[in-house]
């Protein structure tokens, strides 16, 4: 601890640029359209290959895909691809971590690992950027990944959510037993109970669902959960309509799954029964717009109840809790047209964040609740073996570490706010005839946002709009 103090005293007055720091900057970036200079940044911070380098790889990767940096995108996208496969087989929550009772500090000392939505958006946004210069080899071998992502997302999420709660389980009675001078044992299995019931709780479930839009029993049940939950009906879609137009031979399935997720999408229903009937589009042009930015992450701290905690508020002045609270973000439009015709929602991007957050947050309660009983704990062992002392140079001893104790953890809790933040908001869809002329005019909130020249052939047209004040970004792939 004494180390401790100058090191975070130093940084302070330094000036020292936080890791929230850059990422408040590029989100700025991002939603002003300042896509080049957004990528810059993370892409430096990436470089130096530490935990959060995944998150940094994506953040620069879907930049320079919005400034048209195809190129660069693609790289930066395959290393983060990289990364993810190598956390195929072991969870973040499994691998070896930079601290020594990791899982008792927060879960940023482990490295970023995306979730599901990154793994498939980081394969979609590939595809697109292979079929931009019609390499559809590549194409579809990165839509076969999106769409095995999308397979896997359960087993994922159960590979996370046990490997966390064993080092979990693990670490804290380690911890415990090491802090406890010898009371380790009875002291583990009181911070057992503590923690199950402070999980039981009705009025602190009250409080969290309050604070953080998520109930405790019932958000983020895997075993409750459908399809339609979890999986992307964008993928679905653009897999499909792609395997369609190249004549793969069974876009039918994605298109069926498509209008299976989003049954309330008349161009889904349409392409799909299209598709079943055996009708071969030309001249068609599919236009996807990727309206807005996905929910952020924001940490926020919540005070546990005493009463959840034996002795806590005799021996332990403050218990606190820091979780990541999900703040939505506004759209770039409320409609949007092409060649006259209405897009209409193919995926709400929003609710899958949140289906994702509810499961991370199933966890994330439980170990904070964990990491905030267990080092209580330790203060209160440390209080009653003062009160029980006639020694006052052992009772200024143990009060001393006991002080140093509540210290050491209040300067290391927070929550993970790290995600991937510029994915959209929501995602629209619409298909038309090629205009006469080849020139398709895109409009949001009934004003020009785009004009599109197409050439002979069915097309796919992607439209990315992070912001009201953002300029949009194109992406076309035209099958001749």
């Amino acid at each position: 601890m004494k180390k401790l103090v100058p090191v975070i005293a130093a940084l302070a007055m330094a000036g020292c640029r936080t890791v929230n720091d850059a990422i408040v900057d590029y989100r700025a970036n991002i939603s002003g359209g300042n896509y080049a200079v957004a990528a810059k940044e993370p892409e430096e911070l990436a470089a130096k290959d530490n935990g959060d380098r995944l998150m940094w790889r994506l953040m620069a990767a879907s930049a320079y895909d919005l400034a048209g940096e195809t190129e660069k995108a693609l790289d930066n996208f395959d290393v983060a691809e990289d990364i993810m496969i190598a956390n195929d087989n072991t969870s973040v929550f499994g691998q070896a971590a930079d601290s020594a009772y990791a899982m008792m500090l927060n879960d940023k000392y482990f490295p970023y690992d995306g979730g599901g939505q990154d793994r498939i958006f980081t394969c979609l946004y590939k595809a697109i950027g292979y079929g931009t210069r019609s390499d559809f080899a590549a194409a579809r071998t990165e839509l076969n990944r999106a769409a095995q992502h999308q397979e896997n997302w359960l087993w994922e999420r159960r590979k996370d959510l046990a490997a966390a709660d064993e080092r979990l389980t693990k670490e804290s009675a380690a911890y415990a037993k090491e802090k406890g001078e010898g009371n380790g044992s009875d002291q583990s299995q009181s911070n057992d109970i503590a923690v199950q019931n402070a999980m039981k709780d009705g009025s602190f479930a009250s409080l969290i669902r309050e604070r953080f839009m998520f109930d405790i029993f019932t958000s983020g049940v895997l075993d409750s959960l459908k399809p339609a939950d979890y999986q992307n009906p964008y993928a679905a879609h653009v897999c499909g309509v792609f395997r369609w137009l190249n004549g793969d031979g069974d876009g039918r399935g994605y298109l069926r799954d498509a209008a299976t997720l989003r049954p309330d999408n008349t161009f889904a229903k349409k392409d799909f029964s299209s598709c079943d009937k055996g009708w071969k589009p030309k001249d068609q042009v599919w236009i996807y717009v990727e309206d807005g930015l996905c929910p952020e992450r924001e940490q926020e701290r919540v005070d546990l109840p005493f009463v959840l905690i034996p002795y806590a508020s005799r021996y332990v002045k403050y218990v606190g809790i820091c979780l990541p609270r999900l703040l939505e973000r506004p759209a770039a439009a409320a409609s949007w047209t092409a060649g006259g015709v209405s897009l209409e929602k193919l995926a709400n991007i929003d609710a899958l964040a949140k289906i994702e957050y509810d499961v991370y947050m199933r966890g994330a309660v439980k170990r904070e609740i964990t990491r905030t009983i267990v080092d209580a704990g330790v203060q209160v062992v440390l209080g009653i073996a003062a009160d029980n002392t006639r020694d006052w140079k052992v009772r200024a001893a143990l009060i001393g570490s006991q002080i140093a104790v509540a210290a050491y953890s209040a300067a290391r809790r927070g929550a993970d706010t790290r995600c991937w933040s510029s994915l959209p908001k929501s995602v629209y869809v619409a298909r038309v005839p090629r205009p006469a002329d080849g020139v398709l005019d895109i409009r949001a909130d009934g004003a020009p946002a785009v004009q599109v020249n197409l050439k002979p052939g069915n097309s796919m047209v992607f439209v990315r709009k992070p912001s009201r004040a953002a300029a949009p970004s194109v992406k076309v792939v035209t099958w001749p």
